[in-house]
């Protein structure tokens, strides 16, 4: 019996201290349901979600250990021609130990989120913690954040996770990456024609919607005209994600 509670202590300290616990709430979702009444909100239960991005050395920890999904393996089924795209041969630059990994697909996410014991975040539990600001701070400046970040040139190289914390604890959901959930495909937004051969650039075009609740969100729009664009195997340089557990 003592060897039993010893056990939960243990796995309870040790999703605690890598995830945050994020409360049940109320979550009002851009897009309106054929079922929902304009304002709806939907209730979050509470869950566990990961404090940062997955860095390149957490994924290179699970490669090691999965070598089906080391670069230049991965079945075309699961991952296009751009996995692990910015990796040297088959490692990643040392300076980038602590950035997050991107240039994955939704399925070698979902490896990964598995392998942990983990899943990924629902669409709606991810949108709901992101809508949390900083501390001492209101909605609009996550607004800010987001399109501050829209409106910057892209770094060649992602700094280390860390940047920006919310209200919640949780790091960097806005302003650094985009972010797979698992139900990516769960919504479909009107957009460009996105005929654009790069990936990257005609999904982050793609944004308008006549089912929004909130016109002025422009910074959701963009979410979700990128996550409508994607495919469960494509990969993007500045795509990656983090995981979540009930």
């Amino acid at each position: 019996m003592k060897r039993l509670i010893f056990l939960f202590c243990f796995l309870t300290v040790s999703v605690s201290g890598e995830m945050v616990k994020i409360p049940a709430g109320k979550w009002k979702p851009f897009l309106k349901e054929s079922e929902s009444k304009l304002g709806a909100t939907i209730p979050i239960k509470s869950f566990y979600l990961d404090e940062y991005p997955v860095t390149n050395k957490e994924y290179s920890e699970f490669i090691e250990t999965n070598p089906q999904w080391k670069k230049g393996k991965v079945s075309a089924l699961f991952a296009d021609g751009g996995y692990l795209g910015d990796w040297k041969g088959k490692n990643y630059e040392e300076s980038q130990t602590n950035s997050p990994v991107t240039y994955v697909s939704w399925f070698s996410a979902n490896a990964y989120c598995q392998w942990k014991g983990k899943r990924l975040p629902k669409e709606s539990e991810w949108e709901y913690a992101a809508s949390i600001p900083s501390s001492g701070k209101n909605k609009k400046a996550v607004e800010t954040v987001i399109l501050n970040w829209y409106g910057e040139v892209r770094p060649q190289f992602l700094p280390n996770v860390g940047q920006y914390k919310n209200a919640f604890g949780v790091y960097d959901q806005h302003g650094m990456i985009w972010e797979w959930v698992f139900d990516f495909n769960n919504t479909s937004v009107t957009g460009d024609s996105r005929q654009d051969t790069d990936i990257e650039s005609s999904l982050f075009c793609g944004g308008g919607s006549l089912k929004a609740n909130d016109f002025s969100n422009y910074a959701s729009y963009m979410r979700y005209g990128y996550r409508a664009g994607l495919k469960g195997w494509y990969t993007a340089k500045y795509l990656g994600f983090r995981c979540a557990k009930d």
